[in-house]
């Protein structure tokens, strides 16, 4: 049973781990409005800027959330394992 407890609690710090990773890369999302290379927006109207920002931040948004539900669920994983694992070794 004792090899039983070490292998859950390896695999709760393993999936601890790629949530860690996860809401790390979650964290680093930026908005790119898609402008050119010397960061200045294309000749326009001023409300095409605007327009080329809110799209980016919406995109920037959708992605980071894309990315921090996995994490949850990387987490919920975790705690099971964990939670699985402290049971395991209080009935041994």
């Amino acid at each position: 049973m004792k090899v039983a407890e070490i292998a859950i609690a390896i695999l709760a710090f393993v999936t601890g781990l790629v949530a860690a990773w996860y809401w790390y890369r979650a964290s680093k999302i930026t908005a790119d409005p898609g402008w050119g290379p010397n960061g200045l927006a294309e000749p326009g109207v001023h409300s095409a800027a605007q327009d080329a920002w809110i799209t980016a931040m919406l995109k920037s948004a959708s992605e980071s959330a894309r990315l921090n539900k996995i994490a949850a669920l990387w987490t919920a994983m975790a705690v099971a394992l964990t939670g699985i694992s402290s049971i395991a070794a209080a009935f041994q």
